[in-house]
C-alpha cells in the first residue's frame, strides 16, 4: 500500500498548506466534484476525492509517486518507463466508481481526460488551450512528451458521443489527435507532476454533438408523403451530401464507421465536421459559411443551406423533377426537419387551443406599426433625450457595445479605464465620456477580486483622479458563469437605481451552459442582454477575445470568436488589433448609432492606452514579422545626431537577437525616407530627418 499512503498523504499535506495560506480557501465549482483513484494499475480499490484535491497533488508533486515521475523522465528506455507508469497512482476523472471497472460507475462527474501522446511541445499546447472555456484541467504527461486535457461536459450526456464530441473538437481547434481509449468511461489516467498545470474550477460544459436524426419513410425512395423524404430515402444519400461538401471546398477525410471527418475549406487538416451515413452532416467549426458551428443538418436541409439559401420550399421545387411533386407541398419543410417551431405557442393558453386563438393571442402583443408621415420633427432630440449619448461618437446609453481583442491585450486594463472615465466623466482612448452621476457596475469574471481592486486603484492613480464612488466592482470569479443570475440580481438590488453602463469582462465566463459557437444560443444571450438594456437604460459592453489565426487578413468583425452574432449583434463594435509597432494597436469600430468612425492606433502607457496619430493604422502586425520601423527609428535616435549605416543597424539589431534579412532592413529604411521621417548623410549614414518630433513623438 505504498503509494496508496503517497496518495493519502498528498491529500494531507494539501490541507495542511491551505489551512496555513492566507485564508483557507476551500474548492469552489468543478474542483467540489468527486472522482475515484487507485493506488497503481494492478489495483481494482478506488478511494473518493475531489477533483481540485487531485489537481492540488499534480501541481504541488508531493508523495512518493513524485520520485517515479523524475525517474520515467530521467530514463530513455520505453519499457523501462512503462513498467515505472505502472507503479503509479491513476485516476478516473470521469466519475466515481465501486471499483476499477467502466461498469462499476457510480456517479458521472461531468468531466473527461483526453489523451494526447508525442507532442512536441506539451507547455506551449498547454498554454494555447488556457483560453478554452471547456477546458477545467490540463497538465503534461508522466513522461514529459504528452498532455492530459480535462474538459467539462454536460454529466448527464452519452460517454461516448461525448468523447467523440470533444477529439473532434480538439482537432479542430487545436489540431490535436486524442487517444481513442478515452472513450471508455472507467480509462484510468496516471498521476503526472506540473506546477504550471492549467487549472479552471469555471470551466463550463461543451456541448456534445448528437448524431442526426431524421424520419426515415418505410416506403421506397419513389415513393413518400414529402419530397425530403424520398430525397432522405435516396441509396446514394451519402454520395450526394458528400458531393455537396467537396463542391463547396470541404475536404472528406477519415472515415470511422457510421462517421466521415471532414475539414472545412481553407484549413488543410483537423476536424470541422462529421458526416453520417444517413448523409447527415454536424458543423464544429464557426468559419464554415453558410452553415452554423455546432449545428446539425439532415441531408435535406444541407441540401437546402448549401445550394438554395436555406429555402426548403425552393430546394423541394428543385428536386421536383427526381423525386415527384409532393403530396403536402403545405407543410413547412423547415418545420418538418426541426428548424423551427410553432410560432402561436403561448403561456396564456393551452397548446391544444385553437389556432385562431393562440394567433389573437400573440398578434396581439406585437406593436402596431406607423406612419413615416406621422414621424415626429424633433425625432432626434426625442431619440437624444430617451438613449443620451455615454461615449462621445461611439456609444448611448441603453444600447450594447463589444471590445475585443487577443490574448494579453490588455482588454480588461481599458474596459477598466472606461469604467473609470463613465463614473467620472472622463476621456477614454481620447474620446469623451459624458458624466451621468449614475452607478457603472463592473461585473468581473476573471481576475482575483483583490488584484481587481489594486487595479482600479492603479488606474485611477494613472488618470489623475480620485476613485469614484458610484463604480461598483463585482467579483464573481468562480462564483458565478451564468449571465441570467448576474442579470436578474442587478435588476433586483437596483430596482430604485439609475445605471449609466455594465460591464461583463470576458463574455464567455458567462454562458452558463451555453456555447459560444452556437448561433441560437448567441441570440439568446444577446436578448437578455438587450432586455437589460431596456429596463435599466444602461450601455452594456463586455469583452471578447479572438479567435485564432491571423488577425490581419481578416475584417474587424471576423476577428472576435464564437458565433457570427458577437460580429453582428452589438450597436458597436470596437477591436485591438496588434500593430506593427511594438506595444501599439490600432483601434477599429463597426457603429450602428453613429457615423463610421477612422481606425487609429493606440500606444501602451501601462495601464492606460494613449493615441498615436503619427502611426499609420493599417500597418497590423503579421505572422513572422520581426522587425518594425519603429525600432530602426530608436536605433537611429540613440545616436544623438551621429547618424547610422545600413550595415550598423543590421548589426545591432542581431546583437539584440533579431533573426532578420538584410533585405528586410532595406526596405523598412527605404519605407521610412519616403515617409520623410530619415535621410541619408554624409559617408552613407543614416539620420532623422526631423529628430526633435521624432523625440516628442515617442514620449
Amino acid at each position: 500500500m505504498k503509494n496508496e499512503a503517497g496518495i493519502k498523504g498528498t491529500a494531507e499535506i494539501s490541507k495542511r498548506e491551505a489551512s496555513n495560506r492566507a485564508g483557507p480557501r476551500a474548492p469552489e465549482g468543478l474542483g467540489l466534484r468527486r472522482v475515484s483513484a487507485v493506488e497503481s494499475a494492478k489495483k481494482v480499490e478506488t478511494s473518493e476525492y475531489q477533483f481540485e484535491v487531485v489537481r492540488n497533488w499534480i501541481v504541488e508533486g508531493r508523495g512518493n509517486f513524485a520520485s517515479i515521475i523524475k525517474a520515467i523522465r530521467a530514463s530513455s528506455d520505453e519499457e523501462q518507463q512503462a513498467e515505472l507508469k505502472r507503479k503509479l497512482p491513476g485516476v478516473m476523472f470521469s466519475g466515481t466508481f465501486a471499483k476499477r471497472s467502466s461498469k462499476e460507475l457510480i456517479q458521472h462527474s461531468g468531466l473527461i481526460c483526453m489523451d494526447f501522446d508525442y507532442v512536441e511541445n506539451p507547455a506551449q499546447v498547454i498554454d494555447n488551450m488556457r483560453f478554452d472555456p471547456h477546458l477545467a484541467l490540463a497538465f503534461t504527461s508522466p513522461r514529459g512528451n504528452g498532455v492530459k486535457a480535462v474538459f467539462c461536459i454536460p454529466q448527464d450526456c452519452n460517454h461516448q458521443e461525448a468523447f467523440e464530441t470533444v477529439r473532434d473538437y480538439c482537432a479542430t481547434m487545436y489540431d490535436l489527435q486524442a487517444d481513442e481509449s478515452g472513450k471508455d468511461v472507467g480509462r484510468l489516467c496516471f498521476l503526472s507532476v506540473d506546477p504550471d498545470a492549467h487549472y479552471a474550477p469555471d470551466a463550463v460544459p461543451l456541448r456534445v454533438a448528437p448524431k442526426i436524426e431524421v424520419p426515415k419513410p418505410q416506403k421506397a425512395a419513389t415513393e413518400g408523403d414529402r419530397i425530403g423524404d424520398r430525397y432522405q430515402a435516396s441509396p446514394d444519400i451519402w454520395n450526394r451530401s458528400a458531393d455537396l461538401l467537396r463542391s463547396a471546398g470541404w475536404k472528406i477525410g477519415r472515415s470511422g464507421g457510421d462517421q466521415t471527418f471532414c475539414t472545412r475549406p481553407g484549413k488543410e487538416r483537423g476536424v470541422s465536421g462529421t458526416l453520417f451515413s444517413d448523409g447527415g452532416f454536424y458543423c464544429f467549426s464557426d468559419n464554415a459559411s453558410p452553415l452554423d458551428p455546432s449545428q446539425g443538418y439532415s441531408a435535406f436541409a444541407l441540401l437546402a443551406t448549401m445550394e438554395h439559401g436555406g429555402d426548403f420550399k425552393e430546394t423541394a421545387q428543385a428536386l421536383v423533377e427526381e423525386f415527384g411533386e409532393p403530396s403536402s407541398p403545405s407543410i413547412s419543410g423547415r418545420d418538418f426537419y426541426g428548424k423551427g417551431g410553432d410560432p402561436f405557442q403561448t403561456d396564456e393558453l393551452p397548446s391544444d387551443a385553437p389556432l385562431n386563438e393562440r394567433m389573437q393571442a400573440v398578434i396581439s402583443k406585437l406593436p402596431k406599426w406607423t406612419s413615416a408621415a406621422d414621424i415626429p420633427d424633433d425625432i432626434h432630440k426625442r431619440l437624444l433625450i430617451k438613449y443620451p449619448v455615454l461615449i462621445d461618437g461611439i456609444l448611448k446609453q441603453g444600447t450594447k457595445m463589444v471590445l475585443g481583442g487577443g490574448s494579453k491585450t490588455y482588454k480588461t486594463w481599458t474596459l477598466l479605464d472606461l469604467a473609470v472615465s463613465a463614473a467620472g466623466g472622463h476621456t477614454w482612448l481620447g474620446k469623451q465620456v459624458v458624466s451621468t452621476g449614475k452607478k457603472v457596475i463592473y461585473i468581473n469574471l476573471e481576475v482575483l477580486d483583490e488584484e481587481f481592486q489594486g487595479r482600479i486603484k492603479d488606474v485611477c492613480q494613472a488618470k489623475g483622479v480620485e476613485r469614484p464612488a458610484n463604480l461598483h466592482p463585482w467579483s464573481l470569479r468562480g462564483i458565478c458563469n451564468d449571465l441570467r443570475v448576474m442579470l436578474a440580481a442587478i435588476k433586483e438590488w437596483c430596482a430604485s437605481d439609475e445605471i449609466a453602463l455594465i460591464v461583463v469582462d470576458p463574455i464567455y465566463k458567462a454562458l452558463g451552459d451555453r456555447d459560444e459557437n452556437s448561433a441560437g444560443d448567441m441570440n439568446a444571450l444577446m436578448n437578455e442582454v438587450e432586455a437589460i438594456c431596456n429596463e435599466t437604460g444602461a450601455a452594456v459592453v463586455f469583452g471578447a477575445h479572438f479567435s485564432k489565426g491571423n488577425q490581419a487578413e481578416k475584417s474587424a468583425m471576423d476577428r472576435i470568436s464564437g458565433s457570427g452574432v458577437f460580429g453582428r449583434d452589438p450597436d458597436a463594435i470596437l477591436t485591438l488589433t496588434p500593430h506593427e509597432e511594438d506595444k501599439c494597436f490600432t483601434v477599429e469600430s463597426s457603429l450602428r448609432s453613429f457615423a463610421p468612425m477612422d481606425p487609429f492606433v493606440v500606444e501602451l502607457d501601462f495601464p492606460l492606452f494613449k493615441e498615436r496619430s503619427d502611426l499609420n493604422a493599417g500597418a497590423l502586425r503579421r505572422p513572422g514579422q520581426k522587425i518594425t520601423s519603429g525600432q530602426i527609428l530608436k536605433l537611429i535616435e540613440q545616436t544623438n545626431g551621429t547618424g547610422i549605416t545600413r550595415d550598423e543597424v543590421l548589426e545591432k539589431l542581431e546583437e539584440e537577437g533579431h533573426d532578420v534579412a538584410r533585405k528586410t532592413i532595406i526596405n523598412r529604411i527605404g519605407m521610412l525616407k519616403k515617409a520623410g521621417k530619415i535621410h541619408d548623410g554624409a559617408m552613407g549614414r543614416i539620420f532623422l530627418s526631423n529628430r526633435s518630433q521624432h523625440v516628442d513623438n515617442q514620449g
